[in-house]
């Protein structure tokens, strides 16, 4: 195991727990709705041996801190000011579900911020192509949240429905308890956050002006929502890249670790300084 430091800090009006492990060039995870840092816990050593990895609970969940709450906006927010405080920018960023469309809003409103982009399954623009199973899992909980006001319910509805394979069961049974007792404890943030990403958020035209180098992670078992989403995303930006992994769906990294790191791959090459222009200077 990489030895790292495990803090918190003050960012944007909010304390935010960070776990840093590694070195080399920075890249920041972050994780999608409802998770927390410590389900990156399959791929941080291996990151770690090529890069500075910074994984963090991000506002509301977990450790950091819930108030004030904020939107999507305050969240990419709060990404900008974290690599900034730790003096990591410009990062290789990994959004991973929710976490990918804060990773999208980062890299199109702080494009300084991003070498890279690495977007895993982003649950981004959702109500543009639904699927019959989604249609199905949203009315189930909204059913558990309004009806029989259990808030907890409603989130395990989502995320066994996310977490699913198309060959049947769902990765988040299976995760160990503490992953799954925290991750129904804040459920109330959770469904603030489903909530917010019903809107279709970033804009298209953010999205499309992203410049930098952008990777899309798919699952070969997940529902056929995220890959509508991918598809969305890899045709408003031509310059990324799809990469499809075999035996895993929405939870990728949980699923296929070691495949996983492989498709965020290298840091990205620095790009080279403009070659000096000679000046000619004539009397």
């Amino acid at each position: 195991m990489v030895v790292g430091v495990m803090a918190t800090i003050e960012v944007n009006g909010a304390a935010l727990y960070y776990d840093e492990r590694g070195s080399g060039p920075p890249l920041l995870l972050v994780h999608g709705t409802g998770s927390y840092a410590d389900v990156w816990s399959p791929v941080l050593d291996r990151l770690a041996r090529t890069y500075r990895v910074i994984a963090y609970d991000r506002r509301g969940f977990a450790r950091s801190s819930a108030a004030p709450r904020g939107g999507l906006a305050d969240q990419a927010r709060d990404a900008a000011e974290l690599l900034d405080a730790l003096g990591a920018s410009p990062a290789t960023v990994v959004g991973w579900s929710g976490g990918g469309v804060i990773a999208l809003d980062l890299a199109a409103s702080y494009p300084d911020r991003v070498a890279s982009l690495v977007l895993a399954e982003p649950a981004v623009h959702f109500l543009t192509h639904p699927t019959r199973a989604q249609l199905g899992m949203s009315a189930r909980l909204g059913f558990q949240r309004s009806v029989r006001r259990d808030p907890a319910a409603a989130v395990l509805t989502s995320y066994r429905w996310a977490g699913g394979y198309k060959t049947g069961g769902n990765a988040f049974d299976g995760f160990p308890d503490a992953w799954r007792e925290q991750m129904l404890a804040h459920a109330p943030a959770t469904l603030r956050e489903m909530d917010q990403l019903v809107r279709p958020y970033p804009s298209r035209k953010a999205i499309r002006s992203i410049a930098c180098p952008v990777t899309v992670i798919e699952g070969e078992l997940s529902d056929p929502a995220f890959v509508k989403a991918d598809a969305f995303v890899m045709d408003l930006l031509p310059q990324a890249r799809m990469v499809s992994l075999p035996g895993a769906a929405h939870m990728l990294h949980v699923d296929q670790p070691e495949r996983w790191v492989e498709a965020v791959g290298e840091p990205p090459a620095p790009v080279p300084s403009p070659a000096a222009v000679p000046i000619s200077v004539t009397n």
